[in-house]
C-alpha cells in the first residue's frame, strides 16, 4: 500500500468568482486554508508559494472562541496568512494542529486541478407552531 501525502487543493464555489486554497490531509480532511478568496488560480498558487517560502517564520496565534473551543491561525508580519479549519476542544490539540501544518506544508504539492463546489447554505429553520 502506498502512502498518500498531504496536498494543497485549489477550489471555488459556484456562486463566487474567487479561488481559495486549502491543505488537505491524506485522509481527505482539510487542515488549513487561506483566510480570504483570491482573484484567480494563479494568485492562489502564488499565495501558497508565499506561505511555503516563509513557513519557518510564521507565528501561530491561538484563540478561544465564544463557545470555548480553540482556533488557530498563522501570521506573517502581523497579517493573517493561514487559518486552521475547524476548532479544537483543547488548547494543546489546537497548538499541535498549527505545528503540524508548519511541518508538512513545505513538502506538500499543489494539485493542478481547480475544484468547483456548490455552496450549501445553513440548514433551514423549522417553523414552530404554537398550539392554542
Amino acid at each position: 500500500m502506498r502512502a498518500v501525502a498531504p496536498v494543497f487543493q485549489l477550489y471555488r464555489f459556484t456562486d463566487e468568482d474567487t479561488v481559495w486554497w486549502r491543505l488537505v490531509s491524506p485522509n481527505g480532511r482539510g487542515i488549513a486554508r487561506v483566510p480570504h478568496g483570491l482573484p484567480d488560480p494563479d494568485a492562489a498558487r502564488e499565495s501558497i508559494a508565499g506561505v511555503v517560502a516563509v513557513v519557518d517564520r510564521l507565528d501561530p496565534l491561538l484563540r478561544l472562541t465564544p463557545e470555548y473551543r480553540w482556533r488557530w491561525e498563522l501570521q506573517h508580519a502581523g497579517a493573517s496568512v493561514v487559518h486552521g479549519i475547524g476548532d479544537h476542544d483543547r488548547r494543546v490539540r489546537c497548538e499541535n494542529a498549527a505545528h503540524r501544518f508548519l511541518q508538512i506544508a513545505a513538502d506538500a504539492p499543489t494539485d493542478p486541478v481547480v475544484c468547483t463546489f456548490r455552496r450549501v447554505g445553513p440548514a433551514p429553520r423549522l417553523a414552530r407552531r404554537l398550539a392554542r
